[in-house]
């Protein structure tokens, strides 16, 4: 074995969790793949793709998404957000509203035709992952969103 990643076979422990951060990569890579396959059947840019994941992210999670908010979450300047910004408004797939909170500013919410247009792409590979994570035991499923969670925290 190598040690070029730092395992050795005589450190089992160590080349487990390697074993199991490389599928990891492996799964991450599979979903960028769908998305640049949903960018390409819906000419949007993948950066397009990735703001709409992060908006609906937000959504879920009862954040607001200003333009900053999504600048940040991008890493991208406020002036390649804004291009993204136009490019979703012009598609029609994201709207954007006055805050309720602070009127000078408004928030971005992803349109209806955007979430239809998710869901019959992406609806049937999340059936699929719903179906293998429902496999799974409530303690396995908490074990596994630990990981996760502290995974999604360390990167």
């Amino acid at each position: 074995m190598s040690t070029h990643e730092g395992v050795t076979s005589a450190d089992p422990g160590r080349a487990a969790a390697l074993a199991l951060i490389h599928q990891l990569r492996e799964v991450a890579l599979r979903l960028e793949l769908a998305a640049g396959e949903f960018a390409r059947s819906t000419g949007l840019h993948a950066t397009d793709v990735r703001a709409l994941i992060r908006l609906l992210d937000a959504e879920r999670a009862g954040i607001e998404a200003t333009p900053t908010w999504l600048s940040q979450q991008l890493g991208m300047t406020s002036q390649a957000t804004t291009a993204v910004i136009h490019r979703l408004e012009a598609a029609g797939h994201v709207e954007r509203v006055r805050s309720p909170a602070d009127g000078r500013s408004s928030r971005l919410l992803v349109s209806e035709s955007a979430v239809d247009l998710g869901w019959n792409f992406f609806g049937p590979l999340l059936e699929r992952l719903i179906e293998v994570t429902g496999s799974l035991s409530p303690s396995e499923q908490s074990t596994v969103s630990r990981y996760l969670t502290a995974i999604t925290a360390t990167t």
